[in-house]
């Protein structure tokens, strides 16, 4: 089974046939036939967008370096520079961290980077740098954080506070923290395992990982054997769907440096662990796009093995989804534009096992993304798991709402995006404010005002450092979301149940506000009023306070 991408454009053959350097250098005529067939600033940028700048520029300046218009030729130059640059950077970051690591009695290896550079490509700035990953032990995380906040590094995944229980479920169910220098443009990832999924056949903690070192400026920095690595970046890419060239690019130059007995254990290796759908399909990929060929030895066996597992549903699967996204967006695949259930059946359908696609269902339900997005305490954290599905409707919504509005939307449409693009947190404060007041107000119809006093005094717990050095802010917030859904909501929710909503919303926050039940004289008869006050600002009920005499305050 071979499989094909019908009407390749010229630019990505372009960009395809100079990805191939140096082992198999298009020769000029080949390659300046193509320079007139393609609009060179499409070529420059799939190049950027599939991180193969370093190649393209060298493949050019060496083989046709009149092929290419000027201006493109000086913007592959400068981005080669400019990775040149980066990779010394990196280079010398990696020999400071290994020293601050070893100080620390810290194990770890680099995933990918430099090694691999040097491994597959023989010279490091022909590959783009990209991020650093190390991969260290669990226990050594907090130190290893340490480390990197001495060096300048601020943590940028996951953003916000990690409670203990977030925490938890973070290490649990993630696979690392990411990091990035400010004044530098260096970024990297600190892994406690190789892949988020810790069922995940193959995946590994460093201790059931090997050890291989390689030489960079004296030191002897720790990285992956090369048969690891080899299978890390198989799993990696059919994780996330060939997205770029230059992953299939570090699979073909990878298995061009493999002799046949690195690639026999490999293949074993792949055996043994039941990952031999994700070797077959890198390098059947990497045959197709960019020509590489397996080792020589061993005909009968390992030739045979991509024609085996080729005819595999899941082999297939994986080629059927790199095809698929290697044409989405003119050959330029992005992430962000491929909708999620797509990454999560393309996961889910990997590997089978209960427990496997158990893990993948509890990891859906309880995301990062919502954590940061609203605060709940550790005791309400299950709820995340039902926050987690109406975030994913509201920015299904939101984009839904947000194509009508690009061509001239009817008002109704203005209404439904100007609704489903408030941010999470500010739409869940809203649910929240709908969800108090109607409460009370059916509260109030079956129950007395005693009973819900003294059922909102009891057990109320102190208030947090956090909510009263952000007391403004969540005054505002909490203003705003009473004000939205007393404003908007078919109900009428007179001026007690907004007091009892919003003082309860307050009490939740660690917030300590007052409620103020007051009368005034009418025409015919006394009216009653009720207000919440934070100190001296009013946040609910404000209108005509001064008309009022406060009979009796709360608590």
């Amino acid at each position: 089974m071979q499989p094909e991408i019908p009407g390749i454009p010229a630019e990505f053959e372009l960009v395809l046939a100079c990805a191939r350097w140096p082992h198999e250098p298009p020769t000029p005529d080949r390659l300046r036939e193509l320079a007139g067939k393609v609009g060179w600033p499409l070529v420059v940028e799939m190049a950027a967008h599939h991180k193969v700048i370093p190649q393209l520029a060298r493949c050019l300046e060496a083989v046709a370096p009149d092929a290419a218009p000027p201006r493109e030729a000086r913007i592959l130059r400068a981005g080669a520079v400019g990775n040149a640059c980066l990779c010394s950077q990196h280079a010398a970051f990696l020999q400071r961290i290994h020293r601050r690591l070893g100080e620390a009695h810290i194990g770890y290896r680099v995933l990918k980077g430099i090694p691999l550079a040097v491994l597959a490509y023989a010279d490091p700035q022909l590959r783009d740098v990209g991020d650093i990953d190390l991969l260290i032990s669990p226990g050594d995380l907090q130190e290893a954080e340490r480390i990197l906040l001495q060096e300048g590094f601020l943590r940028s995944e996951p953003e916000g506070p990690l409670t203990p229980r977030r925490l938890r479920a973070y290490l649990a169910h993630q696979k690392d923290f990411s990091f990035r220098h400010p004044s530098s443009r260096i970024a990297l990832d600190l892994h406690w395992r190789l892949f988020r999924n810790p069922l995940l056949p193959g995946n590994a903690e460093i201790a059931g990982c090997g050890m291989q070192a390689f030489s960079l400026g004296g030191e002897s920095i720790p990285a992956l054997p090369t048969a690891e690595l080899f299978l890390y970046l198989c799993q990696h890419g059919a994780l996330d769907g060939w997205l770029r060239l230059k992953w299939i690019c570090d699979i073909a130059f990878l298995l061009r440096s493999l002799g046949p007995d690195e690639w026999e254990r490999t293949s074993a290796l792949a055996a043994e662990r039941g990952i031999l759908p994700e070797l077959a399909a890198a390098v059947l990929l990497s045959e197709e796009l960019l020509g590489a060929r397996l080792p020589a030895r061993s005909p009968a066996l390992f030739p045979s093995l991509a024609q085996l597992e080729a005819g595999r549903p899941a082999t297939t699967r994986i080629l059927r989804f790199a095809h698929k996204l290697l044409r989405s967006n003119g050959y330029r695949p992005a992430r962000e534009a491929v909708a999620g259930p797509a990454w999560f059946f393309n996961e889910l359908f990997l590997h089978s096992g209960l427990r496997y696609r158990l893990e993948l269902l509890w990891r859906a339900l309880f995301r990062p993304r919502v954590w940061q997005a609203v605060d709940l305490p550790d005791w309400l954290f299950p709820l995340y798991a039902i926050l987690s599905p109406l975030e994913w409707i509201a920015f299904r919504l939101r984009r839904a709402a947000r194509g009508p509005e690009r061509s001239g939307p009817a008002s109704g449409r203005r209404l439904l995006f100007r609704l489903f693009d408030l941010k999470l947190g500010d739409a869940a404060l809203a649910v929240e404010a709908a969800g108090m007041l109607l409460f009370f107000r059916v509260a109030l119809r079956f129950l007395s005002v005693q009973r819900l006093t003294a059922w909102m005094g009891a057990a109320r717990r102190p208030g947090r450092a956090s909510a009263e050095r952000n007391a403004g802010d969540t005054l505002r917030r909490i203003e705003w979301a009473m004000d939205a859904v007393v404003r908007h909501s078919p109900l009428t929710f007179v001026c007690f149940p907004q007091s009892l909503a919003a003082y309860f919303m307050l009490r939740r926050r660690g917030i300590a506000g007052t409620l103020f039940y007051g009368v005034a004289r009418g025409a015919n008869r006394l009216q009653a009023h009720t207000w919440i006050k934070v100190g001296d600002r009013i946040v609910v009920g404000g209108e005509g306070e001064p008309q009022f005499t406060v009979l009796t305050t709360f608590p």
